[in-house]
Order: C-alpha cells, then sequence, then structure tokens
C-alpha cells in the first residue's frame, strides 16, 4: 500500500458505453433553448467512496453509516443562496421556482432519493471571513455530479443547468473527465501528523467569565438559557489529511451523521449526533438532544433535564404543531451515548399537513435552545454581543432534499475547519441559571475530545 497517498483504482471499462449513451440522451436536451436544469440518472457499479476526492475543486459529502446511505456531490451545476432572517424562505420560493423547469430522465432501474444539498451558517447575520472564506450564509446546492449509495446501489446523477450558450460536447466531456478523476482515487491511507501547537479561544478564565456574564443575565431576567462557544486550534507541520481524518470518525461513530463540505478554500468536516429533522410528505422527526455528561455516569442530574432536556423538546413541539396535523413525543428522555459522551435524548414525530415543505419545517426549527437558548430572539442577541468570534457552519445544518417533500437535515457539531495546516475545532454549553463555570467548561473539553483524538492519534 502506498504510504502518505491514495491508491489509485483502474478506469472500469463500462465508462465508454456510458458515455455514448450519456451522449445519446444528453445532446438533444443541451441543444435546446429552453433555460433550466438537466439531470440524468443512472445505476453505475461503483464502489462506495470513503471520501471525497482531493483533486474536486468542490463538494458536498455526506454519510450514514448506520444506515448504509452515502451523498457526495461533486462540482458546481447550480446554486441558491440567501441571507439574513428571511433566508429560509427566500431560498424555498427560488427553489420551487428553479424545479418548475427541471427536465430529470432516469436511465434503467436507478432512481436517486436526494437531488440537492442544503447547508447554512449558525447566524443569518453571518458573512464569510477568515477561516470561513467561500462558506455562504444559505446555500442550495445542486453538483455537477452527484454519486448516491444506498443498501449496496449507486445512482449517479449528470447535472447542468442549460441555457441558450450551453455546448454540449463541452458539458458532456467535463462530467466524464470529473467522473474518471473521482474513480480513480483510492481510499485515504495518509497519515496524520502530530500536532504541535493548541490555542483555545477564549482562554479558561475568560470562557468562566463570560459564563457568569450569563448566569447574571438570567438572573435580572433577561435571558432563561443561552448556548456559548469555544474554539480549539491545532496547527499542525504538514497539511491536514483531511480524507483520513473523515474515514477515521466514521469508523468511530458510526452512529453519527458524517459531512464534509468544501468550496475550494477550507474543508469543513464532522461526526455529527444530532439530526434537526428528516421527513417526507407522510411524517417528519426530529431529534431532541440536550445535555452532555461522561458515558460512565449512566444517567445525568435531575437539573440537567429539567433545564436543558425539556425546553428543546417544548420548543420543537411547539414549532412544529401548526405545520402539522398530529404530533408524539416519547414519554421520557433516555440516555444515548457516543463513544465517551452521552446526552438525554427523545424523539419527536409529526405528520405535516398537506404541501408543508422542508424549508419551512427548517424556518420553524433553527434554531433550538440546544444550539441558540432561549427566548430565542434575546439570547441570539446576548451571543452576538458576547461571543467575540464566528460560529460559521458550526451549530447551523446541512443535509439534503429530494422528492416527495423528502429531506434529511443535522445539526453541524463535533466538527472541525480545516485549512492547510491548521484545524479549527467547534465546542458549546448551554448556560442556565444552574451553570457552574468550572463544570461548563469541562464540558467543552469534554465536546473536543471526539475530534481532537481523532486528529492527535
Amino acid at each position: 500500500m502506498m504510504q502518505g497517498a491514495d491508491k489509485l483504482q483502474p478506469v472500469p471499462v463500462w465508462l465508454g458505453r456510458l458515455r455514448l449513451e450519456l451522449r445519446q440522451l444528453a445532446t438533444p436536451l443541451l441543444s435546446g433553448t429552453q433555460p433550466g436544469l438537466l439531470s440524468i440518472a443512472f445505476e453505475v457499479p461503483v464502489r462506495e467512496l470513503s471520501a471525497p476526492p482531493d483533486q474536486a475543486p468542490a463538494w458536498l459529502y455526506w454519510h450514514q453509516p448506520a444506515r448504509s446511505h452515502r451523498l457526495l456531490g461533486l462540482g458546481m451545476a447550480y446554486s441558491l443562496k440567501a441571507q439574513g432572517e428571511g433566508r429560509f424562505q427566500e431560498l424555498d420560493a427560488a427553489y420551487r421556482k428553479l424545479q418548475a423547469s427541471w427536465t430529470r430522465i432516469t436511465h434503467g432501474s436507478g432512481r436517486a432519493r436526494a437531488r440537492a444539498f442544503l447547508g447554512f451558517a449558525f447566524d443569518p447575520a453571518f458573512q464569510a471571513q477568515d477561516n470561513w472564506q467561500g462558506f455562504d450564509n444559505a446555500g442550495l446546492y445542486i453538483p455537477q455530479l452527484l454519486f448516491e449509495w444506498k443498501n449496496g446501489r449507486c445512482v449517479l446523477t449528470f447535472n447542468c443547468f442549460r441555457d441558450k450558450d450551453t455546448q454540449p460536447e463541452s458539458v458532456i466531456s467535463g462530467w466524464i473527465k470529473q467522473l474518471r478523476s473521482a474513480l480513480r482515487q483510492g481510499d485515504p491511507v495518509s497519515v496524520l501528523p502530530p500536532a504541535f501547537l493548541q490555542t483555545e479561544m477564549p482562554g479558561a478564565s475568560a470562557w468562566k467569565s463570560r459564563v457568569a456574564e450569563a448566569i447574571a443575565a438570567m438572573g435580572v431576567g433577561e435571558l432563561d438559557k443561552v448556548v456559548l462557544t469555544r474554539q480549539l486550534k491545532l496547527q499542525f507541520p504538514a497539511p491536514v489529511p483531511h480524507r483520513r481524518l473523515l474515514s477515521s470518525l466514521a469508523q468511530q461513530y458510526p452512529g453519527c451523521t458524517m459531512l464534509s463540505v468544501s468550496f475550494g478554500q477550507g474543508v469543513l468536516l464532522g461526526a455529527t449526533p444530532e439530526r434537526l429533522f428528516d421527513m417526507n410528505a407522510e411524517r417528519i422527526r426530529c431529534d431532541a438532544l440536550a445535555g452532555t455528561f461522561p458515558v460512565h455516569l449512566r444517567q445525568p442530574n435531575a437539573e440537567m433535564e429539567v433545564y436543558e432536556h425539556a425546553p428543546v423538546v417544548r420548543a420543537i413541539e411547539e414549532a412544529l404543531e401548526p405545520l402539522c396535523t398530529s404530533l408524539k413525543t416519547d414519554e421520557a428522555a433516555r440516555p444515548v451515548s457516543f463513544q465517551s459522551l452521552s446526552h438525554l435524548y427523545a424523539s419527536v414525530c409529526a405528520r405535516p399537513k398537506p404541501g408543508v415543505r422542508p424549508l419551512q419545517i427548517l424556518e420553524a426549527l433553527h434554531p433550538t435552545p440546544a444550539v441558540g437558548g432561549m427566548p430565542r430572539d434575546p439570547a441570539l442577541a446576548w451571543i452576538r454581543q458576547h461571543e467575540h468570534l464566528s460560529r460559521g457552519w458550526y451549530t447551523g445544518a446541512f443535509g439534503w432534499l429530494g422528492d416527495n417533500q423528502e429531506a434529511q437535515m443535522s445539526v453541524i457539531l463535533r466538527c472541525a475547519l480545516v485549512q492547510g495546516k491548521t484545524a479549527q475545532l467547534y465546542a458549546g454549553a448551554g448556560i442556565t441559571p444552574v451553570s457552574n463555570p468550572e463544570q461548563e467548561l469541562q464540558e467543552t473539553l469534554l465536546k473536543f475530545e471526539p475530534m481532537l483524538n481523532a486528529l492527535t492519534r
């Protein structure tokens, strides 16, 4: 096995036949004058890629190991972007308009579930800066190539936005070139270099002072809860092999959702334990996940359930109720464990009203008290005034949209932003009136551990 690089795979013989079939289907459709998206899907014998190819200029990757479901988007055929308080409504309107002129062709028996990726920052006022350059406030992305592996089968969708200037042969050649490059990418085998510098932002003393400020604000009635964030910056002697890191996380945390996103500069990757929601036209499921404690404790103290978990459940129920015809929540929270960490968990299930769309659910849910605080608006205002760091997409969400109002969105937690030789880790803690600053500090250190262990072992 090659060390420090990927073992290249041979280009398969079926690729020539696929190119002929793709040209026959796509050429007349790409030659038209009617603008709009074109998608052509094939079932192909492509083995699952454990991480995005290094050569790709941009990628979007989503993987649930426990459900044998993996998505990889390469390049960008089209994107919709928005920011500000109405960002989800704006994306929803633009996406509905885009769908009206979207031509979809399925060759053979393969049927894609996912159509577009969706990702966004925690704060609607976020503007990309520093390591977050290239990341939109909120975006809906249709890649040029979309691989979808489900239960051992792969559907490959070629996407293009066509207009009167589209040159069919150029588009088809570009698709095939990108496919060839992806197929030659082997499994990641690079060794993670040891980190030699770690910087915490804010430091322990400043963090505890900020927690004390939040508790004081609650004492005078400004807040009931606020979620505060810390960063841990690691410096390495060589570029961080993000593909190796992602593959390692999938092996360690099979019950989490893996994600990796790059728009040509930094790479966001993580193993998140929390589903914001998944849905179709018949049902919605949400995770009420809040409170963190070491796995060896088995049960948290009662205050955690009262002050952290129960408010998250209520907030989800109140958000879904106007959009749904029925609602059911687990009778009691239970511990759920991910390696060394445990959280309190309950499932909230609902039946959406006819015509309710994923971005409407998103508008209602985000941010839950588990990542923002409550009341929602005062908590966000307090975070903007006191946090003094950019969360970027951390505690935002990432996932995909499909047909029949199908969607899956995961809260972006347990993540790192990798850029060259640096990796920036994020962790947060929910501050309530009964919080202890030292204990909240220890909670952030506990939450750093999954990514820190993956990066330093």
